[in-house]
This record gives C-alpha cells, sequence and structure tokens, in this order.
C-alpha cells in the first residue's frame, strides 16, 4: 500500500506564510472564510487522489497551497458551487492532466480563478462584503454578508481605476474609511488614510488579500526562508512600481502612482505566493528577472486600460506561457557566448 500524502517541507513553508492572510481574511470577513479554506482543502485533496491512485503515487501537499491560494483570491460571497468548481479545475486541468505535481505549464490556482472568472463573473465581481470594522472585526459572525444593505457594488481600486475615488493630499478631504460612492458621485480621501486602509486592510476586496501588511508578513517569511525567488520577487515589484510612477508623472489616466498600485488589489499576494511558483516560472536566473518585468508590463497594461480589473490573473497566466522560451532564450544566449570564448 502506497503513502497517500508525501510531505513537502517546502510547501509546508508556503503554508506558514499564507497564515497571517486566513487570519486576516476570518478578521475581516467571518468565520465563513476559514470554512471556505478548509473546504477547498478537501476537494482539492479528493480531486488529486483520483489521479495519484491511478498512478500509484502519493497526494503533494502542494495541492493545500493551491487550494488555500485559491480561496483567499475569492471574494467572501463565492458560492460554494462556483468556489468547488474552480478547484477541481485548478487540480484537474491545471495540474493532473499534465502528469501532477512539478509537470504543470501554468499557476494551477490562478487558473482555476480565470475558469470560473469567465464562467461565473457575477458571482466573482458583482458583489463584495465590507469589511468588519471595531476591535474585534468579523470574529463574532459567520460572514459580514448576511443581508442585502451588507453588499458593496466595488471594491475601492475598481472605484480609484473609474475615477470615483480620488486620494488626494487636500487636507479638506474625507477621512472616513470605509466609504459610500452614490451614482454618479465622487469621494475624494486623504492620500494618508486611504495608505492606512491598504496597510490595515478594512477595505472590500478579495477574502485574504485586502491587507498589505498581512501579505508582508507572510511575503517576507518565504522570502528571508529563500522559498520564494527573491528575484522574481524584486524584478516584478520594481518594475510595476517604476512605470505605473512613470505614467503617473506623465499625466496618463487612470494610473494611480507607484504606492496604490503596489499595495492595492492583491498585487503584492501575486509577487510573493504566485508568481514565484517555482513550477511554472523560469529556470534561469536572468529569464526570473525578465518573467518579473514581464508580468509587471502586462499588469500595468491590463489593470489600467482595459475593462478587467484583475490585471494580474492574465498576466501571470502570460508569463507562464512565456517561462519556457524565456529559459531557452537565456541559455542559447550563454551557449552563444561560450561558443564565442573557445573560438581561437
Amino acid at each position: 500500500m502506497h503513502k497517500i500524502l508525501v510531505k513537502q517541507p517546502m510547501m509546508r513553508r508556503v503554508l506558514l506564510g499564507l497564515l497571517p492572510c486566513v487570519g486576516g481574511a476570518v478578521y475581516y470577513f467571518g468565520w465563513r472564510s476559514l470554512f471556505l479554506i478548509v473546504w477547498a482543502a478537501a476537494a482539492g485533496f479528493f480531486t488529486e487522489y483520483i489521479f495519484t491512485r491511478q498512478r500509484k503515487e502519493p497526494v503533494s501537499e502542494a495541492v493545500f497551497v493551491t487550494t488555500t491560494i485559491f480561496t483567499l483570491i475569492m471574494p467572501p460571497t463565492v458560492p460554494l458551487y462556483v468556489l468547488t468548481l474552480g478547484v477541481v479545475f485548478a487540480v484537474m486541468f491545471a495540474k493532473e492532466i499534465f502528469g501532477g505535481f512539478g509537470r504543470n505549464i501554468f499557476n494551477p490556482a490562478m487558473a482555476g480563478r480565470c475558469f470560473v472568472y469567465i464562467c461565473f463573473p457575477v458571482a466573482l465581481t458583482g458583489t463584495w462584503s465590507p469589511a468588519a470594522q471595531g476591535l474585534w472585526g468579523a470574529l463574532d459572525r459567520w460572514t459580514t454578508a448576511a443581508g442585502a444593505q451588507a453588499i458593496t457594488g466595488a471594491t475601492p481600486m475598481t472605484d480609484l481605476k473609474a475615477g470615483r475615488l480620488i486620494v488626494s493630499s487636500d487636507p479638506q478631504a474625507s477621512s472616513q474609511v470605509p466609504f459610500s460612492i452614490q451614482e454618479g458621485k465622487t469621494v475624494h480621501l486623504k492620500s494618508s488614510i486611504f495608505f492606512q486602509a491598504l496597510l490595515s486592510g478594512r477595505l472590500s476586496g478579495t477574502m485574504g488579500v485586502t491587507s498589505a501588511l498581512l501579505i508582508l508578513m507572510g511575503g517576507l517569511y518565504v522570502f528571508f526562508t529563500r522559498t520564494a525567488n527573491w528575484s522574481i520577487i524584486i524584478s516584478l515589484i520594481a518594475s510595476y512600481a517604476v512605470l505605473n510612477q512613470l505614467l503617473y508623472w506623465a499625466g496618463v489616466p487612470p494610473v494611480p502612482g507607484a504606492w496604490p498600485a503596489v499595495f492595492g488589489g492583491g498585487f503584492l499576494f501575486a509577487a510573493f505566493f504566485m508568481a514565484t511558483d517555482p513550477v511554472s516560472a523560469p529556470r534561469t536566473q536572468t529569464a526570473k528577472i525578465l518573467y518579473g518585468i514581464l508580468i509587471a508590463a502586462c499588469t500595468v497594461v491590463i489593470r489600467n486600460f482595459s475593462i478587467f480589473n484583475g490585471g494580474l490573473m492574465f498576466s501571470l497566466l502570460i508569463g507562464n506561457m512565456f517561462a519556457p522560451i524565456l529559459d531557452y532564450l537565456v541559455r542559447m544566449r550563454q551557449a552563444g557566448k561560450k561558443a564565442q570564448e573557445v573560438k581561437p
């Protein structure tokens, strides 16, 4: 009888790095968030077990990383059937049909999100739960979306892109968070207040990635334990910040500038936990840097100039497609240099 589950210390470190975001999901949006994470883990495990059992192989602990990340990038109001279908797709079609762990081309969690985003757009973007306020947050409730009055139609980053939210240094600007924006109106919010809100996470959004501070806590853990590749993280964050700031200085609307772009919309979560997937990312050092720059450039274009607010989703999948090509080009260049060196 073969082992059911194989231990993977690297994946356990990633799960440890995700714990602050898991805690934030429960604190801001209620205990339903934890239930969804556990449910997704069970669905992912049994989906992978169906395939690994046929190959007489154990289930990899990486499946729990996939399901946890996938759940954290879902809205708190996501229906259970949408979550389940997304997890099954992520494990089955983005991982197992390629042969299992270590053979997938695309990041499974992001492929699963892309699938449900296309199939169930209203469930993923139509309604958003507000983050709980107060010292105890949502620790005393199942969800923050218990009634129709608790639903809002957009996230702050969506409002920022649409021009309904204007971040300002004007002392007369509002200091109220959370805020509501009436149809056809705009809200001027102090930049310092908006920055604090992005750090703390008391904003509507996907359940585990509203707080930049919690993401940084887990992200720096995987960074300094060398669980995540440093060159991808640094090249992605740096190039994304520079591109946004240059376009902002050039007065290109609706680019928000470096710090709202980097700290908002789950960008840091993708940089630390998704772009660094060792299987779907390039292998060579130079290719990893180019990979980060490619994802950053695509994200700037899609986030700011397309109808889609989730630019990272498509950008990361594009980066996955180009990863083998980048490795090939880098190796060809290295081989050419070596050939030049050995010539008399």
